[in-house]
C-alpha cells in the first residue's frame, strides 16, 4: 500500500469517525429532538408525557401568573384555547379540553410579551404530579391575541366572554397522574 492510500484511508475513518461522534451528541442530552404539543393533546394524555422532554403551547390563563417574592420562580396555568375568542373558534384535536389547564413552573427570565392571555410555548418535562417543569419560555408576539380581542370588540356585549377579576382568582389544584407501567 502507497503513502497516498493510507492518508485516504485514514481521512475517511477521521470523517466517519467525527460524523459518527456528531450524530450521538444530537440524540443524547437536553439538544435531542423535542415535540411540540398543544396544550389539549397534553391534557388528554397526561400520563403518556410523564417523563418526557416536550413543549407545549397555549395561552396564559388570565390571573395564573404568581412570582414568588424576590426570585425568578414563577407558577402559571396554559389553556389550549384563548379565554376571549368566541366559543367554537378555536381549532383543537380535543375540543372537549377547552378552558381546562396545565399547571407549569418556571423558573427564569421572562420575555416582556409574558402577560395574561399570552399564547406560549413552554419546554420542559410533566412530572407525575401533574405540573409541567419548565426549562424554556417563548411568548409570541402580542399582535396575534390583540387582533383576537379587538374581533371580540365587535360582538355585542352579552355573547363576550367576561374578563377575569384577578383579586378573586384562586389558582387550580394539581391532580396527580397515576402512570401505569406494563
Amino acid at each position: 500500500m502507497g503513502g497516498g492510500n493510507v492518508k485516504i484511508i485514514l481521512s475517511v475513518v477521521v470523517i466517519l469517525g467525527a460524523g459518527g461522534f456528531l450524530f450521538a451528541q444530537t440524540l443524547d442530552g437536553k439538544d435531542r429532538l423535542t415535540y411540540f404539543h398543544k396544550a389539549d393533546e397534553v391534557l388528554v394524555n397526561r400520563a403518556g408525557f410523564v417523563g418526557e422532554r416536550i413543549r407545549v403551547g397555549g395561552y396564559v390563563e388570565e390571573c395564573s401568573i404568581l412570582q414568588k417574592k424576590g426570585t425568578l420562580e414563577y407558577r402559571f396555568e396554559v389553556r389550549p384555547d384563548h379565554p376571549h375568542r368566541a366559543p367554537g373558534t378555536e381549532e383543537l384535536k380535543h375540543p372537549e379540553m377547552q378552558g381546562q389547564k396545565v399547571v407549569v413552573t418556571y423558573e427564569g427570565t421572562v420575555p416582556d410579551t409574558f402577560k395574561d392571555n399570552a399564547e406560549v410555548i413552554v419546554t420542559g418535562q410533566l412530572d407525575a404530579d401533574g405540573v409541567f417543569r419548565g426549562e424554556e419560555l417563548t411568548a409570541k408576539c402580542p399582535s396575534k391575541y390583540e387582533a383576537a380581542e379587538q374581533g371580540m370588540a365587535q360582538m355585542p356585549q352579552q355573547a363576550r366572554p367576561a374578563k377575569r377579576d384577578c383579586n378573586e382568582y384562586a389558582p387550580s389544584p394539581v391532580t396527580p397522574i397515576t402512570v401505569s407501567v406494563r
